[in-house]
C-alpha cells in the first residue's frame, strides 16, 4: 500500500494580537486515504506573545507526525490550523484560520501559512474589541474545500504561522502512477513554500 509520512512541527506565529495564543491543527484527507500511524490532530500549549524588534511573535515548536495509506492521489493531505487568543482570564477566542497542502515532493519544507478571520459588521467589531467574541465559521474544515466555502464575505488578515514539514513518500510512483515532484536535493537542502488560505 502506498504511504505518505509527514513529520515536523508547528513552529510559531507572527502578527497575532493578544496576550497569549495556542494553535489547533488537523490533517484532512480524501475518502481513499486513511491514517495508519501517528496523530491527525492536536493542540499546542498556550504560549505568551512577545513584541520582538517591533514584531509580535509566538513560539510553540509543537511536533506533528502522521502516516497515511492511499488508494488514490485524489484527496492529498492538507493541514488546517486555527489560532486562538487566550486572555488573562483564560478565555479563548478564534483569531484566525489558515491551511496549506502537504508538499508532494519528498524532503523538508518550510511553509508560511497566512491567516484570516471573518469580518463582522461595525457594531460586532466594536463589541468584540471590548468583550471578545469574533465572528467564526460553523465548520472550520470548509475553508479547505472550495465547494463548501461560505457565501461571499469580508475577511481580516490576522497573522502568519510558520510550519516545517518533512515528507516521505513510498510506493506512490509504482502503485498509483504518480511521479512525486522534486529530487533528493530537496531532501538534503530543504525548500521554502507558502501555504495559502482560501479566504481572500
Amino acid at each position: 500500500m502506498p504511504t505518505v509520512t509527514v513529520f515536523g512541527e508547528v513552529i510559531g506565529a507572527t502578527g497575532f494580537k493578544g496576550r497569549s495564543h495556542q494553535a489547533e491543527y488537523k490533517f484532512l484527507v480524501g475518502e481513499k486515504w486513511k491514517c495508519s500511524d501517528g496523530t491527525t490532530s492536536g493542540t499546542t500549549f498556550v504560549a505568551d506573545t512577545e513584541n520582538l524588534t517591533g514584531e509580535l511573535k509566538t513560539v510553540w515548536n509543537h511536533p506533528v507526525q502522521v502516516q497515511f495509506e492511499a488508494e488514490g492521489i485524489k484527496g492529498w493531505p492538507k493541514l488546517k490550523i486555527q489560532v486562538n487568543v487566550v486572555d488573562e482570564h483564560e478565555r479563548t477566542d478564534v483569531v484566525g484560520y489558515g491551511f496549506c497542502h502537504v508538499p508532494m515532493s519528498p524532503g523538508t519544507h518550510k511553509l508560511e501559512v497566512y491567516f484570516t478571520r471573518p469580518k463582522g459588521d461595525f457594531w460586532s467589531d466594536v463589541a468584540s474589541s471590548f468583550v471578545g467574541g469574533y465572528p467564526k465559521y460553523k465548520d472550520s474544515d470548509s475553508i479547505t474545500k472550495s465547494k463548501s466555502l461560505p457565501p461571499a464575505h469580508q475577511v481580516i488578515t490576522t497573522g502568519v504561522v510558520n510550519v516545517e514539514l518533512s515528507v516521505w513518500i513510498k510506493g506512490v510512483e509504482s502503485k498509483l502512477g504518480f511521479t512525486s515532484l522534486g529530487t533528493d536535493k530537496a531532501s538534503q537542502n530543504g525548500d521554502t513554500n507558502q501555504g495559502q488560505g482560501t479566504m481572500t
